[in-house]
């Protein structure tokens, strides 16, 4: 008990030897300080017109964002603009198939959108909002490919996989 009694003493006393030992009272400080700060100051005339000079302002008109992420596609837009075509409406994995005809010189597919319409697709139709392209129709499904840039610059293909009741990224 008497180490703990020590110590609150002395938790007292620290702050009060601080503020007695200074010697100067607390409303006479901030005067002193001030008054140093005033002879310190060299004698230099103060600019005459201080909008003369050049202000420094950040445009960030056509620079990349800083804060996107480098693993991440670039997004053309989020919003689907109001004249687009139905089958860019969606993306490439909203749309479900419902029939293909395969065994033709052109073959075909019927793509359904969430809206429930159904759209005939042939080779090199735009599905998706990334501007994918019919590359490919078969008996099991068709395939979209879809090509982007990284904010990096590179180029990516990315084949997506439409199948019956499936979407499915290859």
């Amino acid at each position: 008990m008497s180490t703990s009694r020590g110590l609150k003493r002395a938790a007292w006393f620290f702050p009060l030897a601080m503020i007695l030992g200074c010697g100067e009272s607390i409303e006479q400080a901030p005067e002193k300080k001030k008054a140093a700060a005033a002879a310190k100051k060299p004698a230099v005339e103060a600019d005459p017109e201080p909008e003369s000079r050049a202000q420094w302002f950040y445009n960030p008109a056509g620079k990349r964002d800083p804060f996107a992420s480098f693993v991440s596609r670039q997004i053309a837009a989020e919003a689907v603009s109001p004249d687009a075509p139905p089958l860019q409406r969606w993306d490439t994995d909203k749309f479900s198939l419902t029939g293909v005809i395969w065994d033709v010189d052109a073959p075909r597919a019927l793509l359904v959108d969430p809206e429930g319409i159904g759209h005939v697709v042939r080779m090199g139709t735009y599905v998706g909002r990334n501007w994918g392209k019919v590359t490919a129709i078969a008996e099991a499904g068709i395939v979209v490919t879809e090509e982007y840039r990284t904010i990096d610059g590179e180029l990516v293909v990315n084949p997506v996989s439409i199948r019956f009741g499936i979407v499915r990224k290859k």
